[in-house]
């Protein structure tokens, strides 16, 4: 018979339990005494025997299981009730089987001036006490099982997963030592103890139980009222760090499977901290993602749908509206930059594969600015995204700058990049913004000596594209500065000396103001001059004197 059918098995039990007991009554008319004794007899040493067995068993599965996942599971074990509920059953189960074969010797002879009733009545509940008690070691061998089952385990232990039980452990923790059961923790270890033994089935099975624990946990925190967010501490930083540790040894002794999900995971956190407006925590999913692509890069295992996920999470930061985690990811997106850029060697012609990581990271960043133009104008200049904004120029220029420290070639479409972002710009008539991409994009002509036609051809399309006013505005502020030699600078001012203060201003009011930070002033290049005004000469002759008639105009 296959067990497994069974629909329903307390039902099933009850119902079979009490057949039994009532047909076993039936004994009272073809058997003396002595041989109904000596069943019940023989059914209370069957079922104690049984009980120590079960007893022994669940214990050493336990056991087993302590071992083999996490040695937290020993809590869960005195948490569960299955075994005492079986001790309990078998126990009344002998307690009745005793009791009828006692009494059963003294009352069968008074059968005829007694009610029959008593007596059929506690063969019955003996008989189905011991049925009953029987058929349930069907259900105990389906709880010992599951403590040998990881899937089990994490799906129990998912269960058991809430804000308040992730809090109440940290904060414990914190104040009187490891006094709570945190099923995070568990989780984690389950998944640490899959890598050591290299079973990447259960590894998967665990990130994936740790992510839907994690997403549980912030939204339960998200639901919390701003008032209720400042009397709880979140310990988040708690959270990330299983997924670090989970990563080191992901890239020690997992699968590339087992990345891609840990990659998945942030990714889908992020959205959840974006959805619930949790911007620091989406910054640490963000930051989580940056070190697992430098784990990966650093053992020559990183893939290109890693670092990818960078892109998805500030889709989700500009969809949900919260720019504090994309301004958090653009931060971690250039500092993995900086690692690839500080290794790898220019090939001539050729782009190397670590060229192509960033041009690729260069480009999720492109993608982005121009989404933000796109979706949030006039919630720039003066809204809550200029510091969104402000962050995308001071990573280009911070980026280029330390490129040409490094004697290495700054990503090879960041140019074309900067190009659409004005243009971006352009069609949805943010000229502020015009202006200070194309003064970057001729900050880096200037500085590059770039003379090829593709600055005229860009600037063209910009202007094309609704944007001639910030270009012309992006001319105007740059030739309004002369060119100061070194010499004309004065002598150093020393900090802290008289008029220090002043001295500084004096000197930087003669400095070109770019966009670009970390690159030389643009006015003191000997020749910044000509270069531009060459630049301006050779747009006024394809827009037929364009900014004579903007003078004009004005």
């Amino acid at each position: 018979m296959d067990f497994r059918a069974l629909p329903d098995f307390p039902r099933f039990n009850l119902g079979v339990s009490l057949l039994i007991g009532l047909l076993s009554s039936g004994l009272l008319l073809i058997l003396p005494a002595d041989s109904i004794s000596s069943l019940f007899q023989v059914l209370a040493l069957a079922q104690a025997s049984l009980l120590a067995i079960i007893v022994s068993v669940g214990l050493l599965s336990v056991q087993i299981a302590a071992n083999q996942f996490t040695p937290l599971i020993g809590r869960r074990f005195e948490e569960d009730e299955f075994l005492t509920s079986t001790i309990l059953r078998f126990g009344a189960s002998i307690a009745l089987a005793l009791i009828a074969m006692l009494l059963i010797p003294e009352l069968y002879p008074l059968t005829g001036r007694l009610p029959l009733f008593g007596l059929v009545l506690l063969i019955a509940a003996g008989t189905g006490g011991a049925t009953f008690s029987f058929l349930s070691v069907i259900e105990v061998k389906d709880d010992m099982l599951n403590y040998l089952n990881p899937e089990s385990i994490l799906d129990d232990l998912l269960e058991d997963v809430s804000f308040e039980a992730y809090r109440s452990f940290s904060e414990e923790l914190q104040e009187n030592g490891p006094t709570a059961r945190s099923p995070v923790l568990e989780i984690f270890q389950i998944g640490q103890r899959a890598f050591e033994d290299n079973d990447n089935h259960t590894a998967l099975y665990a990130i994936h139980t740790l992510d839907k624990a994690s997403q549980k946990i912030l939204t339960e925190y998200g639901e919390l009222t701003e008032e209720e967010r400042r009397d709880v501490s979140f310990h988040q930083r708690d959270l990330f760090d299983y997924w670090k540790r989970l990563i080191d040894s992901a890239v020690e002794n997992g699968t590339d499977k087992t990345l891609y999900q840990i990659v998945l995971s942030q990714k889908e956190i992020a959205t959840v901290a974006a959805e619930n407006r949790l911007s620091s925590v989406g910054g640490e999913a963000a930051k989580t993602l940056q070190y697992l692509c430098e784990q990966a890069y650093q053992r020559d295992r990183l893939d290109k749908g890693y670092y990818a996920r960078f892109k998805h999470i500030l889709e989700a930061s500009i969809k949900y509206d919260v720019p504090g985690i994309a301004n958090s990811t653009v931060i971690y997106m250039k500092s993995f930059a900086f690692t690839i850029t500080r290794d790898f060697e220019h090939e001539g012609e050729h782009r190397s594969w670590e060229e192509s990581i960033v041009d690729n990271l260069f480009a999720y960043l492109r993608d982005t600015w121009s989404k933000v133009f796109e979706e949030k104008s006039g919630q720039i200049k003066d809204g809550e995204y200029r510091d969104l904004h402000d962050r995308f120029e001071k990573t280009i220029g911070h980026y280029v700058s330390t490129c040409w420290a490094f004697d290495r070639p700054y990503p090879s479409n960041l140019e074309s990049d900067l190009t659409s972002v004005a243009i971006s710009a352009a069609e949805n008539d943010e000229q502020w913004a015009v202006s200070r991409i194309t003064r970057m994009l001729i900050e880096l002509w200037v500085i590059t000596e770039r003379r090829d036609s593709r600055r005229i051809n860009g600037l063209a399309r910009i202007i094309d594209s609704g944007g001639r006013k910030g270009v012309e505005d992006a001319f105007d502020h740059i030739l309004s500065y002369e060119h100061v030699d070194p010499d004309d600078m004065g002598e150093p001012v020393v900090i802290g000396e008289d008029d220090w203060e002043e001295k500084m201003e004096q000197q930087s009011s003669k400095m070109y103001d770019n966009v670009v930070e970390g690159i030389g002033r643009l006015n003191s290049v000997p020749d910044f001059r000509e270069h531009v005004v060459g630049l301006r000469e050779q747009m006024e002759t394809r827009y037929n004197d364009f900014f004579a008639d903007s003078d004009t105009q004005r």
